[in-house]
């Protein structure tokens, strides 16, 4: 399978999830930190894996959520350190 179909994939499928997870718990609030570090890993495995153009178009695909890729790379960040 194309390495860009395929993150591309698991990037939608963990949007969807993500999306799904609302709501002020902290039991919701906790798994939306793991699931942007879920997102946040695929961030830096499509930068390390993919093309530039592909990249590029992968990015373009987020639209108003294109903050979405640095939040999620931040959480994923915040994980190392922990």
């Amino acid at each position: 399978m194309n390495t860009f179909f395929h993150v591309k994939d698991a990037f939608l499928n963990n949007l969807a999830q993500l999306k799904e997870l609302q709501g002020d718990n902290h039991i919701t609030q906790a798994l939306r930190t793991v699931k942007e570090r879920e997102i946040g890993k695929l961030c830096y495995q499509a930068e390390e894996e993919l093309p530039q153009a592909e990249l590029s178009r992968l990015k373009d695909m987020f639209g108003a959520e294109r903050n979405l890729w640095e939040t999620c790379k931040q959480q994923c960040r915040k994980n190392i350190y922990l």
